[in-house]
Formats: C-alpha cells, sequence, structure tokens
C-alpha cells in the first residue's frame, strides 16, 4: 500500500533483533540545510514486527532547545511571522515550555483503534531510561496532535496519512528525585512495549 513503510525486507532481515526503518524526510516543502540536518540528527526510527508483518513503525524526534531554534529560524523563513500561536500543532512543538526531555513521535500501526499513546489504556507502555539497569518511567503527560496537514509534514517530513502523531513529555527526575540521565552512559532509551513486542529507539545526550 503506497505511503506504508515496507515490510518483507525489515522482516526478513531483522525478525530477530528488531527494525529500523529509514524515515522519510522529503516532504512538501524543500528544508534550510541547518534545520534538515538537525532533525535527521535528533530523528530515530524503529519497527515492531510479528509473524512477518509489522504491528507498529515509530519515528520519534528528540525535542532540544537547539532543535527548537533551527524550528523557529525555519518557521521564520517560510512563513515571515514566529510561531506565535502554541494552540496549533506546529506551533506547539517550538514553543513548548517543559523543562522535561520532549519527543515528537508519530506512530503508524496495523490497526488504527491501537494507536492512543495518550490514552491511560493504550495497549502500549512509553518508558523513558537514562541507564540500561534502570527502571524506565513513564511520560508527564502525552499529547495528541490534531492532524498531518502540510505545514506540520513539511517540518516532520516523515508524517503520512496512515498514523498519527504526539508530543510526549518525560520528567528529568526519577520518583526518588535522582537524575534520570546516568552521566557515566550518556544516552537515552525511550520504549514502546505491548504484548505484540518493543520499539526502542536511543540518542546520545550530554548529562
Amino acid at each position: 500500500m503506497a505511503g506504508r513503510s515496507a515490510r518483507w525486507p525489515c522482516a526478513l532481515a531483522l525478525l530477530a533483533l528488531g527494525c529500523h526503518p529509514t524515515p522519510n524526510m522529503r516532504g512538501p516543502r524543500d528544508l534550510d540545510a541547518g534545520y534538515r540536518l538537525a532533525l535527521e540528527g535528533l530523528t530515530r526510527s524503529a519497527q515492531v514486527v510479528k509473524d512477518l508483518n509489522s504491528v507498529m513503525t515509530v519515528h520519534a524526534t528528540m525535542i532540544t532547545p537547539e532543535f527548537k531554534r533551527a524550528l523557529t529560524e525555519q518557521y521564520i523563513h517560510i512563513f515571515e511571522v514566529g510561531p506565535d500561536k502554541p494552540d496549533s500543532d506546529l506551533e506547539r512543538v517550538a514553543r513548548s515550555q517543559s523543562d522535561g526531555y520532549e519527543f515528537f513521535v508519530f506512530a503508524d500501526l496495523s490497526e488504527r483503534a491501537w494507536n492512543d499513546l495518550d490514552d491511560r489504556d493504550s495497549v502500549w507502555r512509553m518508558t523513558l531510561r537514562g541507564a540500561p539497569d534502570q527502571p524506565g518511567i513513564t511520560p508527564l503527560r502525552v499529547h495528541r496532535f490534531n492532524g498531518r496537514g502540510p505545514n506540520v509534514r513539511a517540518f516532520f517530513p516523515y508524517l503520512h496519512g496512515f498514523g498519527r502523531a504526539y508530543l510526549v513529555v518525560f520528567p528529568r527526575v526519577r520518583p526518588d528525585g535522582a537524575p534520570l540521565m546516568d552521566p557515566a552512559h550518556g544516552e537515552l532509551l525511550l520504549k514502546l512495549s505491548s504484548v505484540f513486542g518493543s520499539a526502542s529507539l536511543t540518542w546520545k545526550v550530554s548529562p
């Protein structure tokens, strides 16, 4: 089916190890080099495969302060005005004031009813870890975006008509008050788990 991620090559080659599909970075608008490099450098992808079929394909971009600056510069270049309406999808990302770890997450599932990452009763559990031996922590909040219109897709070209996008925020500290990020490890692991399998995405970060 056009627009959906390829299933068979990934499933056959990486059935035992998990799959990391390549996100589409060609949207309805050519991006400036600075923003494109920031997007590519902070985007990770994974796929959950069961019985040689794709259950979930997920692309996630870590929203750092540097990324927000690049997004704002790209926004002004395109629209000739700043992102001053945080109630809109794209502007919500640019103007977010959270002090937690933020991720723009796009999920495409084989069953649309399972694409409910913002639901407390979702079949998927999202967690973030700052070290391999840590138990994961759950998000502070998950915001589901209203749509996948051309403006949002221009800035996040891996969006398409079959999935849903979310802004996910995790705390920087664990429930016991200790920092989530282990300086000796230097990596964040975002994991989406269900009875069908799990998708893992990692970022090298400074503490």
